[in-house]
């Protein structure tokens, strides 16, 4: 899901403009003869403090016009306060609002998986976001949790259905590698390296160039050119994304196990319980050990069909 603070952004934009506007619009009204103390007093009387000042600043006499509307002055500082108050009250209302839906859609992941009850919730926020300037970055953080729980038809439907004059180059560059990504899922491999070709100059100029690296080297291991994919996933597992970092090892897990380096495979995917993973990745990495115990056993029993032939052979 799209996070809450990239959602709440505009509307924390929109009040920190209206409390800049009711300050100004306040500070204003005395000037222009449309707010007095006998006014402010009438609808606020518990304002009406009495105070008076007197004395001087670095020897000099405080001018009387401070003295006269001192009390009033702090009168309206405690009004524009009371404001930023509520408005504060208001913006985290609305923030605890809509972390509450990213904090019911992961407990409801966690509990049900990439289920029906899950992407309902998902679907329900897409048409809340529908029209906005988030409509966009929504859809692709939609089209993805399609792809991880491998509703690939879904996610294409979405992605070539997005707005992508909206992107910014980080979302473009996201977008592209998303698009890459399933197409492999999908074995559409001409296509994934258009999408590569199409998203690389987007991912130049990105903060983060790791995730059209990472498909970049998947779409070598799709091809089978394993070595390739193997140079290509190691630097990887040094990346500062942590979700790339983990898909990365555990194609370098399956590429150890395909060229029987039980070891390695196992010293890898170890390496990577220790990170966060995504709900797929830990899915995916309870199927990778179990392929890594099964090629274990198949060694072992290979070794004692070995040594059973050779206690079998006769002496010389």
């Amino acid at each position: 899901m799209i996070r809450t603070r990239t959602e709440i952004k505009n509307f924390k934009i929109w009040m920190i403009c209206l409390t800049l506007f009711l300050w100004a619009l306040l500070i204003a009204a005395p000037f222009l003869g449309l707010l007095d103390d006998s006014l402010l007093y009438s609808i606020f009387p518990f304002l009406n403090f009495g105070l008076v000042i007197e004395g001087t600043i670095a020897g000099n006499e405080l001018p009387q016009f401070v003295k006269d509307n001192f009390s009033f002055g702090l009168s309206l500082a405690c009004v524009m306060l009371a404001i930023a108050l509520i408005v504060m009250v208001v913006y985290f209302a609305v923030k605890c609002i809509l972390a509450s839906q990213r904090s019911k859609a992961r407990k409801v992941l966690r509990k049900t998986g990439y289920s029906a009850e899950y992407f309902a919730l998902l679907e329900r926020k897409k048409n809340h976001f529908k029209g906005s300037y988030l409509e966009a970055v929504n859809d692709l953080c939609l089209a993805k949790e399609y792809g991880d729980g491998r509703r690939y038809d879904a996610a294409l439907d979405i992605l070539r259905n997005v707005d992508i004059d909206k992107f910014k180059i980080n979302d473009a560059s996201h977008y592209y590698s998303l698009y890459a990504y399933i197409f492999i899922l999908t074995g559409n491999l001409e296509n994934a390296g258009f999408a590569i070709d199409l998203g690389v100059p987007f991912s130049e100029k990105a903060n983060d160039k790791s995730e059209m690296e990472f498909v970049s080297a998947l779409l070598l291991y799709a091809q089978k050119d394993y070595e390739g994919a193997e140079n290509a996933f190691m630097p990887l597992l040094k990346s500062r994304n942590n979700e790339v970092k983990v898909w990365a090892g555990m194609y370098l897990g399956l590429i150890y196990l395909r060229k029987h380096e039980n070891e390695n495979a196992r010293k890898t995917v170890v390496a990577l319980s220790k990170l966060k993973k995504t709900p797929r990745q830990s899915e995916d990495i309870l199927k990778l050990l179990k392929k890594i115990e099964t090629a274990y056993a198949l060694e072992e029993e290979e070794r004692q069909e070995e040594l059973a032939a050779g206690e079998a052979l006769p002496e010389e």
